[in-house]
């Protein structure tokens, strides 16, 4: 019996050790890209009727994967949501349950899982790997209070109703469970207006906070915005509170 849990405990160590491998961007980058091609085949889609999610949210996303390094990575824009994840859990990463909205790809939720975050997965419109749920984040059918984490990576823009997104988001976080919001700005928004597939106008760190404000019980955690005249990045992290 001894032999027996001492080899399951090595199976293990050698499974954490093959995830931290991950880490690095361009080996992460070389195996979602293969499993991709070996896995395309089982691509799915979900049937639905929603009519806040952007007429061209599937479409648009699809299109990625002819960038591999667009899919795949995509230049390491959730940098600034996953890291502060791995610097606020420090400790039993295994036990956190993390959510990654409109992760597109396995590469966000094999990021996460090279931390030891081993209860990882993602949420999407469309599927192709076990790693990632299909479903609509408007409305999850989730049980309450599910997840320690929410990211929703870079998809708040393609939604016509961000504050259902926020409320749903809150329902399934369990009491102080982390909710990340990240977009990128559109530095000639103001001028040219809203153009699809972006379906809102949120366009910053403050606008995020704003509207978190007006529809959630939260407190900030954590505050990135870096704006430049051809792009920008902003990410907001809070923690649920009670109502």
């Amino acid at each position: 019996m001894k032999l027996f849990f001492y080899r399951l405990f090595r199976i293990q160590k050698i499974k954490s050790w093959l995830w931290s491998l991950l880490k690095h961007g361009n080996l992460r980058y070389f195996v979602v890209n293969t499993r991709y091609k070996f896995l395309e085949k089982n691509m799915r889609f979900l049937n639905y009727e929603n009519e806040s999610i952007g007429e061209l949210t599937v479409k648009y996303n699809l299109t990625a994967f002819d960038i591999p390094r667009a899919a795949f990575g995509c230049g390491g824009r959730m940098e600034p949501l996953i890291y502060p994840i791995v610097s606020y859990y420090r400790k039993n990463r295994n036990l956190i349950k993390i959510l990654v909205v409109g992760c597109r790809s396995e590469d966000d939720v094999f990021w996460l899982r090279s931390y030891g975050f081993s209860d990882t997965y993602g949420l999407d419109l469309f599927t192709y790997s076990k790693y990632t749920l299909i479903g609509d984040i408007h409305n999850t059918g989730y049980p309450e209070g599910l997840y320690d984490v929410v990211l929703l990576g870079w998809m708040i823009s393609y939604t016509k109703d961000p504050a259902t997104v926020f409320k749903e988001c809150k329902r399934i976080l369990k009491p102080e469970g982390l909710l990340g919001v990240g977009l990128d700005h559109n530095p000639k928004q103001h001028v040219d207006g809203i153009k699809p597939p972006r379906m809102n106008p949120l366009n910053s760190s403050g606008e995020i906070k704003k509207m978190l404000d007006e529809t959630i019980s939260h407190k900030l955690v954590y505050e990135y915005d870096h704006y430049c005249e051809d792009d920008g990045r902003c990410v907001i992290i809070s923690k649920m509170m009670p109502n």
